[in-house]
């Protein structure tokens, strides 16, 4: 039995689903944490579909948060593995995470759609537990939301996002992996991040928007006219 259950662990890593190992406390923020207004985590997730979009840049909150690079518009191909790699060096900053993303007219609908998606999340090979609580649900335009202005019947979906936030790493190397699982379809995500010595610098400061940034005057368009970066 016990040489059953080491052989699970070596497929599930070698799957993309990290060690048996856990990521350790501390490295990431609870998802029942207690937060303001700005860093609630319908905000953060928020944030990063944001900036998947090309309607926010980077960092936020005076660069408290680097948000990681996400594709809403990969798609799922069933009986395919699709890798995707991103290299960014960093700050020792916190990282928001969104690992995938749900939109529908309701609330209930929303969370039946995300029950489709198995996510798996690793760093440094050890793997993140439970990653099925991070999802966040929510309406854009909603009591949480103040990252974007989101016109017309957008204004009305609601949103399920997995998403996550890493407090600042180490100064070094460090890989995050992301496998998400869909209809015999397989999304991998690397994220190779070098992490700086130094906090954030006044330039990348400057970079994020003002904390009293109208949403509606960020050069945003509805997002149904946009294209990926």
């Amino acid at each position: 039995m016990r040489r059953a259950c080491l052989l699970l662990l070596v497929v599930l890593a070698a799957a993309g689903w990290g060690s048996g190992a856990a990521v350790p406390p501390g490295a990431l923020r609870a998802p029942g944490a207690k937060t303001n207004m700005d860093t609630n985590p319908a905000n953060l997730a928020s944030a990063a579909v944001t900036h998947a979009f090309g309607q926010l840049p980077d960092y936020i909150d005076n660069a408290g948060f680097r948000l990681l690079p996400f594709d809403p518009f990969r798609a799922a191909q069933p009986g395919v593995r699709t890798m995707s790699t991103y290299r960014v060096t960093v700050p020792r900053t916190s990282l928001v995470l969104d690992t995938t993303i749900v939109s529908a007219l309701t609330e209930g609908d929303a969370r039946r759609d995300a029950r489709q998606y198995a996510v798996g999340v690793s760093l440094d090979g050890r793997r993140v537990m439970h990653p099925e609580s991070y999802w966040v649900f929510y309406r854009n335009n909603g009591p949480l939301i103040c990252r974007i202005y989101f016109p017309g019947d957008l204004g009305s979906l609601n949103m399920g996002v997995n998403s996550l936030v890493f407090n600042p790493l180490s100064a070094g190397m460090h890989r995050l992996s992301v496998v998400v699982r869909t209809h015999r379809a397989t999304l991998v995500t690397e994220y190779l991040l070098q992490v700086l010595r130094r906090g954030p610098s006044a330039r990348e400061r400057a970079s994020a928007p003002p904390d009293d940034a109208d949403p509606s005057k960020l050069g945003n368009e509805p997002l149904a006219f946009r294209t990926g970066r």
